[in-house]
């Protein structure tokens, strides 16, 4: 074996060494630089993320409003036929009520006597 081949082996021994040493460390720079970094890009996802959120309960909050507001335009009353109301006894309006039956305090009542 000649003296070359050796220092070949050695080589390639020691690169395949130092590789797997820097398998799980690949990022550049040192670690407080990392962790700078690493902190303002998970500061920002958090950012987004509530960006995201606020953006879609605003769009849910608006899709209630106009499913809210379609009921509201669903729901239209049946006009009543003159008939169906003159039959009725006119129950849209309020009687008055008739004699001495009153609602409010006696003894005020006979100060009210004129508005029966």
């Amino acid at each position: 074996m000649a003296r070359g081949n050796q220092r070949d082996d050695a080589r390639a021994k020691n690169l395949k060494k130092k590789m797997a040493e820097q398998k799980g460390n690949q990022r550049e720079g040192d670690p407080l630089s990392r962790n700078a970094d690493d902190k303002a890009a998970l500061a920002n996802k958090v950012a987004m993320k509530a960006e995201r959120l606020a953006a879609q309960q605003a769009k849910a909050d608006e899709d209630e409003k106009r499913a809210s507001a379609a009921k509201r335009k669903a729901k239209k009353k049946d006009d009543a036929g003159l008939d169906d109301l003159l039959s009725a006894g006119l129950t849209g309006a309020r009687r008055r009520s008739e004699g001495n039956i009153c609602r409010h305090n006696v003894d005020d009542c006979a100060a009210r006597r004129e508005r029966h």
